[in-house]
């Protein structure tokens, strides 16, 4: 019976027309199996190793989302040498459960990656459509695909003044998909001169001195050329808070004079200021992007209170106060930040402190889903680990599984 049951497999795959096979049923299995699937013919082969193919495979990865997964990073941190290295990187799945369920505290290794001049422990990652791009304490950038294994590191960029002055930071970068260019780009800005900021107990305003650019790399995957090319200066200063990037610009953050958004179109490669949340700044605000498209930016109102944010992308951003999060039980004198991380409909992946936490953005109930001390991590030999520092937990981004090359 069971060799009938094979043979009736393969009279309804030989009955199905190649290309249908590989655009409907191959672009629907994960990419480990899809490993595999390329070593069974050589059409299997091409097709899939087809831009095409990664497209489809994305597309329909969006459309069937899998559960809500986060991707971390971690990092064990010298807190006696802020320019420590460390000779290796790992990225780790953490699958979340559904609201109301447990799971157990595990993350599952993705990739782990040797690279011999070492990566600065302290890091900046940002995530799109599968790519992450690792931003270090040297300004080296790196882009990988944990879930195809790709590592690579991007040529450097202009020189950065504002290292003569913050030696120890991870400054960030954007990375997204330029439709227009049909390219994934990596975006960061750099000080042809920074001087000291100073700030007016007066006016609440701060001044400074500097001259600053900006510069894309649009990744060789995509279709880019592989070189890093100058766009249009921003008309201010650019702190180092986390960038949002979405389908049609990133988001920069700017504290002088004093606190603004200022937004790079990516259809023209230009710069505009646009309105932030009607509410006062906070060092501890964040922003994310929702999976509808829509700008999420989380205020932080007090000590342990948050109030969500929603603006749909137009020319003109339209703020909307969505809810209110107040901390259950927080501790005395501690001072709390919301970094929200990913997001699905009504449910905003958060991490607090060193949780990772399920908010619910209709009543703004906070739910614990792991805590970090107590998250063990996969080695490459199946073996477990625990990572005691604080940033094993704050390096995290959306998880998505895609096939697109950083290469």
């Amino acid at each position: 019976m069971a060799g009938s049951d094979e043979k009736r497999r393969r009279i309804l795959a030989a009955a199905i027309p190649e290309d249908l096979l590989i655009s409907e049923v191959l672009a629907r299995l994960p990419v480990r199996s899809l490993a595999r699937c390329r070593c069974v013919c050589r059409s299997w082969h091409a097709g899939i190793a087809g831009a095409a193919f990664a497209r489809r495979h994305l597309e329909l990865s969006r459309a069937r989302p899998p559960p809500l997964s986060v991707l971390v990073i971690p990092r064990e941190i010298d807190d006696d040498d802020d320019q420590a290295t460390t000779g290796e990187i790992s990225f780790h799945r953490l699958v979340l459960p559904p609201p109301g369920r447990t799971i157990a505290a595990e993350a599952d290794l993705m990739l782990e990656k040797a690279w011999p001049g070492g990566i600065t422990r302290l890091i900046f990652p940002t995530h799109c459509d599968g790519l992450v791009a690792v931003a270090t304490t040297t300004d080296t950038v790196f882009v990988c695909n944990p879930a195809t294994r790709e590592f690579v590191a991007l040529p450097p960029g202009s020189r950065n003044a504002e290292r003569d002055r913050l030696e120890n930071i991870a400054l960030p970068v954007a990375l997204g998909f330029d439709k227009w260019r049909n390219s994934y780009v990596v975006a960061r800005y750099f000080y042809r001169m920074y001087g000291r900021i100073s700030y007016d107990e007066i006016t609440g305003e701060s001044s400074q001195d500097y001259d600053i650019g900006h510069e894309v790399f649009p990744l060789a995957g995509g279709g880019g050329g592989g070189a890093w090319e100058l766009t249009q200066d921003p008309p201010h200063a650019i702190g180092f808070k986390r960038p949002i990037c979405t389908r049609r610009a990133f988001y920069w953050h700017s504290d002088v004079p004093r606190p603004r958004l200022m937004r790079f179109g990516l259809q023209h490669r230009a710069f505009d200021v646009v309105p932030r949340p009607p509410t006062g700044w906070s060092s501890m605000d964040d922003m994310t992007e929702l999976a509808d498209g829509k700008l999420c930016y989380v205020h932080a109102a007090a000590k342990a209170s948050f109030q969500v944010w929603l603006a749909d992308e137009r020319p003109e951003l339209q703020w909307s106060l969505r809810c209110r999060i107040n901390l259950v039980d927080p501790e005395p004198k501690c001072s709390y930040n919301l970094m929200p991380v990913a997001a699905d409909g009504d449910v905003l992946v958060a991490i607090v402190g060193e949780k990772v936490c399920r908010c619910n953005m209709q009543n703004g109930s906070v739910e614990e889903v792991v805590d970090k001390l107590q998250l063990q991590y996969e080695r490459p030999d199946g073996s477990k680990y625990l990572c005691q520092s604080y940033y094993s937990i704050r390096y995290a981004t959306p998880y998505m599984e895609s096939l697109v090359s950083p290469r």
